[in-house]
């Protein structure tokens, strides 16, 4: 009788383990767990089956990495100041060019980039956080096809600690386009993710995205995108549960949200509120060519597993966070308030 146990080792390429070097990255830690997030924290009160554990990959937004690695920034609060270590990064693997014309989010409008979730709560508080975004946005920059193989091995990581269904977000502080990233793995390398993991990558001889790759594994990835709807439809494509988000201070807000609804898609909706919790039953959305759209509305704050939500006809209500230098009242936010309010191209109402 054999009782040795075998021992299974993770063989990482070469090419990934030096970006993860130069970067100060690591398998574990690239996608964040719900011990350091508390939106996704909120998953693990529900069962496994109705809302699935999830990770989430954090980058700083718009052209936030272009601020923090500038000595001249004088920005008051923490997490939009200059950050040195990330200066010396960008200036070590070369990137100023390449950093001259990056926008992570660039559907963002003035008031989401103004309000942005990414300069609130802990990052506020402790630079450390922002220097950690700042260091996978910059590898993801410098070497976009080395930093997706990362991925992939950072969710199997979570996946196996896990032990069951996972739930994935890679646009967690960015409209990041490292879903379409097509990236070829070896032989070899599949084998030891399987063996390792105790995944079912099949072996391919061309490039694949990420939902590819994974897809005989119970890897649900989901997204909330402000993009237009030939975007949307493009990570539908790619088996990509899609939220969009209401961009009520762009001035082709309404129009933007009513075609993603006929088009079968939630909307996110960000107000205000003036107690957590207490939501209205209906939002009502009209532009200014007369269409209009009313759709039954959902705490989206209980968890953020989307895909548990109606796919159709849905309103996602989101509470408005003020975020350090933001602006609470910013036009980018719907009031806690009866009657029409104008957006960007039309009115919305929410119904009690």
């Amino acid at each position: 009788m054999n009782t040795q146990t075998t021992y299974r080792r993770l063989n990482v390429p070469s090419d990934v383990k030096k970006l993860f070097n130069d970067y100060s990255l690591s398998i574990s830690g690239l996608m964040t767990g719900a011990a350091s997030n508390a939106k996704i924290a909120k998953n693990l009160n529900y069962s496994n089956k109705e809302i699935l554990p999830a990770v989430i990959l954090h980058h700083l937004p718009d052209k936030q990495i272009s601020a923090v690695i500038n000595k001249d920034n004088a920005a008051e609060t923490i997490n939009r100041q200059y950050i040195e270590q990330l200066a010396e990064l960008s200036k070590k693997f070369n990137l100023t060019d390449k950093l001259k014309t990056y926008n992570g989010c660039k559907f963002s409008s003035a008031g989401c980039r103004k309000s942005c979730l990414v300069f609130s709560g802990r990052s506020n508080i402790f630079k450390a956080v922002q220097y950690a975004r700042g260091r996978r946005t910059l590898a993801a920059i410098d070497r976009p096809a080395e930093y997706v193989r990362g991925l992939i091995y950072s969710i199997a990581h979570h996946a196996k600690k896990t032990a069951g269904p996972l739930s994935c977000r890679l646009k967690g502080t960015d409209e990041n386009n490292l879903h379409f990233k097509k990236v070829l793995l070896s032989v070899n390398e599949i084998n030891n993710i399987n063996s390792y993991y105790g995944l079912n990558i099949d072996y391919s001889n061309k490039p694949r995205t990420i939902s590819e790759i994974f897809k005989n594994d119970s890897i649900i990835f989901y997204e909330y995108s402000k993009a237009p709807i030939s975007y949307l439809k493009r990570l539908t494509a790619l088996n990509i549960d899609v939220t969009a988000s209401l961009v009520a201070d762009r001035p082709t807000g309404a129009a933007d949200a009513i075609t993603a609804v006929k088009s079968g898609y939630r909307l996110a909706v960000p107000i205000a509120l003036n107690k957590a919790g207490y939501i209205p039953r209906r939002v009502i959305i009209s532009d200014d060519t007369g269409r209009r759209v009313s759709i039954k509305c959902y705490n989206g704050d209980l968890f953020d597993y989307r895909p548990a939500n109606p796919q159709k006809n849905t309103g996602i209500i989101l509470k408005a966070k003020k975020s350090a230098g933001g602006d609470i009242l910013s036009a980018f936010f719907i009031a806690d308030k009866l009657g029409p309010q104008t957006i960007g191209g039309g009115h919305i109402e929410l119904i009690y």
